[in-house]
């Protein structure tokens, strides 16, 4: 199943790409900056054919949106924040509605998790980052661009 990654700054691109060149394969590495529409289109294109994604993403949210919206449905998505510390679509939205001053309860309600899957995800990604407190994660992860 091909995977699809996000890079927070596209001046990690090359360093990611590489990265997953070496552990994955690059023979059926795609990766791009992803600016505008037709971008996306190549990208989503590109995983229809089976390729795997390091795609670092300029374009406007809405479009970026919609992108992360058609990968979601050919395989996993997972947000780097740096190379090695990659992040779930789920965790990136937790961490998001947290940002926007939701408890953790609210966030996951607005998600439709269960508390207890909430509170794991939410570990998972404390660990991803290297933090140890919920709003050290949320700090690190509005800095690195991975939520708004």
């Amino acid at each position: 199943m091909a995977r699809f990654r996000l890079v927070a700054d596209p001046d990690l691109l090359a360093e990611v790409a590489e990265q997953v060149a070496r552990v994955d394969g690059a023979d059926r590495l795609h990766v791009a900056v992803v600016a505008c529409a037709e971008d996306a289109a190549t990208a989503v294109l590109a995983a229809l054919a089976g390729a795997d994604l390091v795609l670092a993403c300029t374009a406007p949210d809405e479009v970026v949106d919609a992108l992360v919206d058609d990968l979601w449905h050919l395989g996993p998505v997972e947000h780097v924040a740096a190379p090695g510390v990659s992040l779930s679509a789920e965790q990136v939205a937790l961490l998001a509605r947290l940002a926007a001053g939701e408890s953790l309860g609210e966030a996951a309600a607005g998600l439709h998790l269960s508390r207890r899957t909430a509170d794991r995800r939410l570990a998972q990604a404390r660990a991803a980052l290297d933090v140890r407190t919920t709003a050290e994660a949320v700090v690190v992860a509005t800095r690195r661009g991975l939520v708004g």
